[in-house]
């Protein structure tokens, strides 16, 4: 025991704290070697009895004066209850608190941890080392480690105290080269990295000047007095969208056309499109018939004409059967209906007939009667076509269904497909509504993806105004969540 109390006092007169500079941060890692001296008797009332080993290690600094070690030991020792001698090994995780200093002469340190331990590579038990040490230093990134630790082992009469002795490397980047510190215009950004070497700047624009200090350098600032981001070359994008401000025709509100909201897609901004559910041509409106007459205004929306006409072609009798064009509803076909034919038979003229060329009552526009069935299924795609929260794209989950619809488009050729999103009433109304209306669009967009033609689709969305479930209860809500599919026979009609 005076053995032990001699060892310890002398350990406490080598590591007394010595003055240094702070925590190397710059160089965190480290790699040492030791030789250990170790003693299982003193502290199991028996004789002092001498081991040797070696050890082995790594310390890596994670904060101000806080180290994190990984020791592996290994040597010969001398065993209570054990005749001759006995090979150890151990591997600890420590926790250091000091530091590896590259400019002090003395660093030190007190440790704390845990281990496991083998004798002759086997019986493990658990080991607790705690202790103190210090690092001598001999040049920038070396120094020669003593260390005092006392292990608190689980098993009985493995208690033992270690002095050891060794190297500690610092692990370090190459000084750099004289060219790679030159730094003409005294900016603190050297020459090698600086893109103005000769006029003063910020590091965050490479060396250049930055006058209103945004990271974009003033040469290549669209507004160099006004912050802003790359994305509009340094000028200011109040709602984020991609158009610098002093470009964006709606300033305030994220869009796609010069900077404002086009719900439609169709490349006319809804502050200018007279159908902004709607794609269009004709002022952001539908114009079947491609002769510069919106459908809505159009009084002969499937034949060109001219607005002077109203959209209907000059007035002639093509088709001879005595009913002027401008009267005539079938003016290229002769028929008994007040001009026009029944191609079908059904007893709907073709002219009132939606479907001319499929057999359905007049009760139907003269078109085939969707099924009870397919309208279950449209109803089931209602309730379980899914999205990710709070975003427009859609649940794998989904795809089977609208592939489902994508079959019943088919079978049914004559009808179009009335795309309607809502939602619940969390959140802000705007917001709803721009998410509903880009829900309805994803789903058109897949449709179209799957062969479906577009003039057969239309999608809207209603935000929050068209509950069917209580808003006041998470059931409710999650019934409000929902895009709609309806077969219609004409979009304005309905």
């Amino acid at each position: 025991m005076r053995k032990f109390s001699f060892l310890l006092l002398l350990s406490l007169w080598v590591l007394t704290p010595t003055a240094s500079t702070a925590q190397n941060r710059e160089n965190p890692n480290a790699v040492y070697a030791k030789l250990n001296f170790f003693d299982y008797g003193t502290l199991n009332d028996e004789d002092f009895k001498l081991g040797e080993g070696f050890e082995i290690g790594y310390v890596r600094n994670v904060a101000p004066f806080l180290n994190i070690g990984l020791p592996l030991k290994m040597g010969i020792a001398k065993l209570p209850g054990v005749t001759g001698n006995t090979v150890t090994s151990s591997l600890d995780l420590v926790v250091q608190l000091g530091k590896i200093s590259s400019e002090a002469k003395v660093s030190p340190y007190a440790f704390a941890g845990a281990g496991y331990a083998l004798e002759e590579f086997e019986n493990g038990h658990a080991q607790f080392p705690f202790g103190v040490g210090a690092n001598f230093r001999i040049s920038q990134y070396a120094f020669i480690n003593a260390q005092l630790e006392y292990r608190k082992a689980s098993a009985e009469k493995r208690d033992n105290i270690q002095l050891g002795v060794g190297f500690v490397y610092l692990l370090h980047k190459a000084p750099p080269k004289p060219q790679e510190l030159s730094d003409r215009d005294k900016d603190g950004v050297p020459d090698a990295t600086d893109q103005c070497p000769d006029k003063p700047g910020r590091p965050a624009a490479f060396g250049c000047p930055d006058y209103d200090n945004d990271g974009i350098a003033d040469d290549n600032d669209d507004c160099p007095t006004q912050p802003g981001a790359s994305t509009t070359n340094g000028c200011p994008d109040k709602d984020e969208d991609g158009v610098a401000d002093k470009d964006d025709d709606c300033p305030t509100e994220a869009g796609t056309v010069k900077g404002c909201p086009d719900r439609d897609r169709d490349g006319v901004a809804d502050k200018d499109d007279d159908c902004p559910t709607e794609a269009g041509t004709v002022k952001g409106c539908p114009d079947a018939d491609s002769d510069g007459v919106a459908d809505k205004d159009d009084k002969c929306p499937r034949e060109p004409g001219t607005a002077a006409t109203g959209g209907c072609p000059p007035v002639t009798d093509r088709d001879g059967d005595g009913v002027a064009d401008d009267k005539d509803p079938c003016p290229d076909a002769k028929g008994p209906f007040n001009g026009c034919p029944d191609s079908d038979g059904d007893g709907v003229a073709d002219n009132l007939d939606k479907c001319p060329n499929s057999v359905g009552p007049a009760t139907n526009y003269g078109c085939p009667e969707v099924k009870k069935e397919t309208k279950e299924r449209l109803e089931f795609a209602m309730k379980n076509v899914q999205f990710e929260t709070g975003k427009t794209e859609l649940k794998s989950s989904s795809y089977k269904i609208l592939d489902e619809i994508v079959g019943i488009m088919k079978q049914y050729p004559d009808y179009k497909l009335d795309i309607r999103g809502h939602t619940d009433n969390v959140g802000e109304p705007e917001r709803n509504l721009a998410l509903s209306t880009d829900r309805a669009k994803t789903c058109y967009d897949y449709f179209v993806y799957r062969g479906i033609k577009a003039e057969r689709l239309r999608s809207a969305g209603f935000g929050d105004t068209k509950p069917i479930g209580d808003n006041k209860r998470s059931a409710g809500r999650a019934k409000n969540r929902r895009v709609e599919f309806e077969l219609v026979l004409d979009f304005e009609n309905k």
